[in-house]
């Protein structure tokens, strides 16, 4: 079945991140992220993709730090509320509930439920009219031991197959429902 190009995102699971930044006066920030990927494994770097008006952007601007914080089903719901549209002075962390710790090489601090932490420093922005390339260095990365035996995480990340559906262990929602988006009732197995 060939696809528009616009509905690639149908066949790639993004994982589900929340990215915690602090801006120049220390205020946290904190946002989901599903568009961070390495670059050339052997690497230490990290790209992450952003819409070019985002708090999270612009602290990265300002201060070089942040912390990619890889989420799975403990605390899913309260890491997706982070997606409102806050203001800049308000700490999403506390607003959502969502317990955090201090990072050990950037400020920007961990959220204490995520399965791991990729901490990084700013190398180099990509800018396109309608999105911003992040790519950082990363500094310290880490699994989280109340989710970790024997060098193995218990918990699955998070992926989402497109904004709408995700899947978190258990299916929130149905791939046929986001298919319908885009193919109309064209859709496989209906």
């Amino acid at each position: 079945m060939e696809l528009r190009p616009d509905q690639f995102k149908l066949m790639l699971p993004l994982p589900v991140t929340v990215i915690t930044t602090v801006d120049a006066g220390g205020i946290v920030n904190a946002a989901p992220y599903g568009c961070v990927m390495p670059i050339l494994r052997p690497l230490d770097l990290i790209a992450v993709a952003s819409a070019p008006p985002r708090h999270t952007l612009k602290n990265i601007r300002e201060t070089g730090e942040f912390v990619v914080n890889v989420m799975g089903t403990p605390s899913f719901d309260k890491a997706m509320m982070t997606a409102k549209n806050y203001p800049p002075e308000v700490d999403e962390l506390k607003e959502v509930g969502l317990g955090s710790s201090p990072s050990k090489e950037v400020a920007p601090p961990r959220i204490d439920d995520a399965l791991g932490w990729i901490e990084a420093v700013f190398e180099q922005e990509v800018t396109g009219d309608r999105y911003v390339l992040i790519i950082g260095r990363v500094v310290c990365a880490e699994m989280n031991d109340a989710y970790c035996l024997d060098g193995r995480l218990t918990e699955l990340p998070a992926l989402m197959l497109s904004p709408h559906y995700h899947m978190t262990g258990e299916p929130i929602g149905d791939v046929r429902e986001t298919m319908k988006l885009f193919l109309g009732d064209a859709v496989p197995g209906q």
